[in-house]
């Protein structure tokens, strides 16, 4: 199980794969508030990998917050979570909360700043697909999309995206549909914890 969690986490890490921003993805006016989405959900894949989830508490969504666990030992991490719209489409913008202890969603988050994932859902299901780094730094690279950003070398020049708000909800406009931005590689599916009655 250890192994398991770790080499995900590495990946995060050193595969760069996660955009980091240092403003917010969206702005006050597209900011949608879901109250059907609280609740406890299960986590059945985490960064592309099935979970096992008899063995891992239910994730809990309340308001602005997701308090996420990766194994019935760790324990929980908060992330503050926004939902806001652009193009029709829905998005979850979100920053680290109180640190837990092995949670991948968790570490995502860990510098104070802004990371975005496209969210689909329906009564029992969520999906959140990260925007992809890779893609979005070889799109910058050809000249394809003009956006700023500061070089990170101590971090494998991992770049912090200094882009504004209601830029970033342009961009998301324009590529909330491709399937390259927001592959299904590294996404994160919850699903709608049943309470099963005491015999």
């Amino acid at each position: 199980m250890i192994t398991k969690l770790i080499a995900p986490m590495l990946a995060v890490f050193l595969a760069g794969c996660i955009v980091q921003s240092f403003y917010p993805f969206y702005t006050d006016r597209s900011t949608v508030a879901l109250p059907q989405l609280n609740g406890e959900w299960d986590a059945v894949t985490a960064f592309g990998e099935k979970m096992d989830t008899a063995h891992v508490p239910p994730w809990r969504i309340s308001g602005d917050q997701i308090v996420a666990y990766e194994s019935d030992s760790s324990q929980p991490s908060q992330i503050h979570s926004i939902f806001f719209k652009a193009g029709g489409q829905l998005f979850c913008d979100s920053t680290a909360g109180d640190m837990g202890k092995g949670n991948l969603y968790w570490a995502w988050h860990t510098r104070p700043v802004h990371t975005v994932t496209k969210v689909e859902t329906n009564t029992d299901m969520i999906t959140f697909k990260p925007l992809n780094l890779d893609w979005l730094t070889n799109q910058v690279a050809a000249g394809k999309v003009s956006l700023p950003r500061l070089a990170r070398p101590e971090d494998g020049n991992w770049p912090l995206f200094t882009v504004k708000p209601a830029d970033w909800e342009k961009f998301l406009t324009k590529y909330a549909n491709n399937a390259y931005a927001f592959p299904t590689n590294h996404i994160y599916v919850l699903r709608r914890h049943i309470n099963m009655p005491v015999k």
